[in-house]
């Protein structure tokens, strides 16, 4: 299967917290970044002068991708369980974090896989399953 990169819409329920730059299709899964930048609205306060993008974010980034690669839209897949989040460093202003995620199963049980990592170091491993809203 041939690269194919995914416009970013926002959606309005998730405004201001847009936690995607771009998503690239691969065998198996997919490639997602998101580049951390001071601006960004819902990062005011969060180490006023160490700016970390929360674990959390990085959660939210995921499934942000997910329903991107799946849909080509926010909103559509709902988290059913968290099995592993395991950090290993911040993600800081100016990391342009990459998300590698592997994506298995089908529509009523989506499981990923993903390693995020900025500069070759890795930042995050994040296990997860996911399923369709609707």
């Amino acid at each position: 299967m041939g690269a194919a990169t995914i416009p970013v819409r926002p959606d309005a329920r998730r405004m201001p917290l847009v936690a995607v730059d771009s998503v690239e299709a691969v065998d198996g899964g997919f490639i997602g970044r998101k580049t951390i930048t001071t601006d960004d609205p819902y990062l005011a306060g969060h180490f006023p002068s160490l700016t970390v993008y929360p674990g959390v974010f990085l959660i939210e980034s995921l499934q942000q991708m997910l329903e991107l690669h799946l849909d080509g839209a926010l909103g559509g897949i709902e988290l059913v369980e968290l099995a592993s989040a395991r950090f290993s460093r911040p993600a800081l202003a100016g990391d342009e974090v990459t998300f590698e995620v592997a994506v298995s199963g089908d529509r009523t049980s989506l499981v990923t896989k993903a390693t995020c990592s900025s500069g070759g170091r890795r930042i995050a491993r994040i296990t997860a399953t996911w399923r369709s809203r609707t």
